[in-house]
């Protein structure tokens, strides 16, 4: 072999991997914190000469000609980059929207790297089983959300749709609503333009009406050479009363078909700031079907309350898109990078591999009645990300997705109902409901002055203490939140989705650094 790595130390070295990383499963407060255990220096600390010089050596590193060898650099990785990440597997890691990685998705993603197979072909009946896996894999998502899917499953009657549901990987939620909208884009080039897009070109005729989506969608359009300009907001939906916000959507969509446009409607289920849902997706899907738009949800973490009964009505309608992105890497729980497209069947030969497919001498065609997974998607490598996915629903099935929602729920609901109630005089919250698992606050105006008098303060101002407020807040390591801004005003958002996050270990100490550095930037 080219590089004579001993099998014993190798086997050796494993465990010891193997037991730094058990230490992330210990319910320990130690393990709960989230600021890195040892942090790299900043750049002022290393201009100012305040970092000693083996860490100042390390920084330094460049690639040598012999290296130092597998167990010098396993010990660094232990003991130097380790402890310098941040904890954002952690159960108070509540930036973005992340999750973390459940046992049996950790385990399985070792399995990933041990066999590093390339899934980018269907075949069952070939050498490797990734191709059964990954196929059982997804049709558990696909039922995880209540579904109909093909070969059946899922609890929405099959009938009610065209076709039912198939579902694949991608690198995440941004790839999953490029897929989409490319999707979406050739559908209506067939089915609207009688124009052939992925054959003869763009005209750009395409426009994406949508509703506090989320910043990728924007992305999509650039990528896809739709434009940012051709992506047009009906600002509030989900946040206005009986049918206005869907008479908003008709008109939108309307204006364009009368300027002789092609429409695909991108819905945001769970706005990313609050969790908001549109009120009655039912009706926009008819609306959709009345002017023959291509209908997208993208449901990242939103379509996980589909998980619970107490949640599942939010996310009702969700049967009637045509496709739907969903995030593996966060409610989910597995391993990054993990994102997944949900789709019609019928669009697998008909749309997607049209435009995807690629085409060599030594790629076999499909053994089966589906499409090779490289054929209907953007990589022509892909990891085995499905096994992770497979590995965590086969180990706590929808029981446990239940729990897990449920939960983090329930979490959300206390911090918003202690900022609302209990302590409004240290918080506000800046939504009228707690629909899911999203808090967005900032600091109370209101002073206790004895009279409660309300003080007005300039955006700059707010923008100032918002920021001292959160960096009071993530540097004591207790909890991690991230800055947003919610109708202009300067916020603070708690997004809770990771599957150890409990109301009974987490809460009070949550809690407490809220109210300590609340007091602290009055």
């Amino acid at each position: 072999m080219a590089l004579s790595d001993n099998p014993q130390t190798i086997a050796r070295l494993l465990e010891q991997v193997a037991q730094h990383a058990s230490t992330k499963f210990d319910p320990a407060e130690s393990q709960r914190q989230t600021l890195p255990l040892d942090a790299f220096p900043s750049s002022a600390q290393l201009q100012e000469k305040l970092v000693d010089s083996s860490t100042r050596a390390f920084l330094s590193l460049q690639l040598t000609q012999d290296g130092t060898g597998l167990e010098a650099t396993v010990d660094e990785l232990v003991s130097r980059i380790g402890p310098s990440l941040a904890n954002s597997a952690g159960p108070r890691y509540f930036g973005l929207v992340t999750g973390g990685v459940t046992p049996a998705a950790f385990i399985a993603d070792w399995i990933v790297t041990t066999y590093d197979q390339n899934t980018i072909l269907h075949s069952p009946e070939a050498f490797s089983g990734y191709s059964v896996i990954t196929e059982q894999a997804m049709q558990m998502v696909v039922d995880l959300f209540n579904l109909p899917r093909v070969g059946g499953g899922g609890g929405v009657v099959a009938s009610v749709l065209e076709d039912n549901f198939r579902a694949m990987t991608t690198s995440g939620s941004t790839a999953s609503n490029v897929v989409g909208m490319a999707v979406g884009r050739q559908w209506l080039g067939v089915h609207d333009r009688g124009v052939d897009y992925c054959q003869d070109g763009y005209d750009g005729q395409v426009v994406v009406v949508t509703n506090m989506a989320h910043a990728s969608v924007w992305k999509a359009a650039s990528i896809l050479g739709i434009g940012r300009k051709q992506v047009a907001e009906v600002p509030g939906m989900g946040l206005t009363e009986g049918d206005d916000e869907e008479r908003a959507l008709e008109e939108e969509i309307k204006k364009w078909r009368d300027l002789g446009k092609s429409v695909i409607v991108f819905l945001a289920f769970g706005e990313v700031n609050t969790g908001i849902f549109p009120r009655n997706t039912r009706r926009i899907a008819e609306i959709c079907k009345k002017y023959n738009c291509y209908f997208h949800i993208d449901g990242a973490f939103g379509i996980y309350a589909r998980c619970s009964p107490k949640y599942a009505h939010l996310a009702d309608g969700l049967e009637l898109a045509h496709s739907i992105t969903a995030c593996g890497h966060k409610w989910l729980n597995v391993p990054y990078d993990c994102g997944m497209f949900l789709y019609r069947q019928s669009l697998e030969k008909s749309i997607m591999e049209p435009l995807f497919s690629s085409t060599a001498a030594y790629l076999r065609p499909s053994d089966t009645p589906f499409s090779h997974p490289m054929n209907i998607s953007i990589e022509n490598s892909q990891r085995f990300r499905s096994l992770p996915v497979w590995a965590t629903l086969r180990a706590y099935g929808r029981e446990g997705y239940r729990r897990i929602v449920e939960e983090n729920c329930r979490f959300a609901k206390t911090m918003y109902d202690w900022m609302k109630h209990t302590r409004p005089d240290l918080y506000t919250v800046l939504t009228e409901e707690c629909p899911l698992n999203i808090v967005v606050f900032a600091q109370s105006q209101k002073q206790s002055n004895g009279q409660k008098e309300e003080i007005i303060e300039s955006n700059e101002s707010l923008e100032k203490k918002n920021a001292a407020l959160l960096a009071g807040i993530n540097q004591t390591g207790v909890a991690y939140f991230s800055p947003t801004v919610w109708n202009g005003r300067p916020a603070i958002r708690a997004a809770v989705s990771n599957w150890k996050t409990t109301v009974e270990l987490d809460w009070e100490p949550v809690r407490a650094v809220l109210e300590e550095q609340a007091t602290v930037v009055a």
